[in-house]
């Protein structure tokens, strides 16, 4: 399986607690608070629903991720990184034993005014692979910038606590409009510290599932 596929379909320790100046801290669910003028979201109580702007200003314009994610028969050792506009993903595939399976890599850039581009490893079309609309799993923090290039970010998302590292979850539908899910109801979650996607929150089952990374991931700022 490519990683573009996984990226879209499979199932990275936080260095500091981030303050983040946000205008307000928004409702949990229709029960409004008061606006206060800086707010840390690693001491906001997971569900509460947050603006999204502030806290993707504050994010580094680099990160290396490392980490797992366990299947029945096989490990996969991920490495997730960004280098400025562009982002990478390796995968380095063993079985339970540790025998190699084999390494998939993927690498897009966010280009001028949003577009996203596949640079190594699409499967997509050839039009997707030029300016890709439905990134996601891993690479989707290139996504995300590709909204707020556009003026198109998503004006909220749920703080939540992933293997007790803050991340904020948007949702699937608000970031990827035009662009459907293969699985419903699958919301990416992205380090409040650096923006990597750390895992993925499933609002159906109330759990972190899919394309999430295993307790003991390191999530660093470069």
């Amino acid at each position: 399986m490519t990683v573009a596929a996984r990226a879209g379909l499979a199932g990275v320790v936080l260095l500091a607690a981030v303050l983040v100046a946000a205008g307000a801290l928004l409702p949990e669910a229709e029960h409004p608070v008061s606006a206060r003028s800086e707010v840390s979201v690693s001491s906001v109580t997971d569900g509460t629903v947050v603006e999204l702007a502030p806290i993707v200003a504050g994010w580094p314009d680099g990160y290396t991720v490392t980490g797992t994610k366990s299947e029945a028969l096989y490990v996969e050792h991920i490495t997730s990184v960004r280098s400025g506009s562009s982002f990478s993903l390796t995968i380095d595939v063993k079985s339970q034993g540790e025998s190699a399976l084999g390494v998939q890599t993927g690498r897009v850039e966010v280009l001028p005014g949003g577009g996203i581009r596949w640079t190594d490893g699409c499967s997509k079309t050839a039009h997707d692979c030029l300016d890709d609309p439905g990134l996601r799993g891993f690479l989707t923090q290139a996504a995300l910038l590709g909204a707020a290039e556009k003026g198109e970010l998503p004006a909220t998302a749920v703080a939540r606590t992933l293997h007790g590292h803050p991340v904020v979850c948007v949702s699937d539908v608000a970031l990827h409009p035009a662009s459907p899910p293969v699985i419903e109801g699958l919301d990416p979650c992205f380090s409040v510290s650096t923006g990597a996607v750390l895992g993925h929150y499933s609002l159906q089952s109330g759990a972190f599932v899919g394309p999430t990374l295993a307790e003991g991931f390191t999530d660093t700022p470069t």
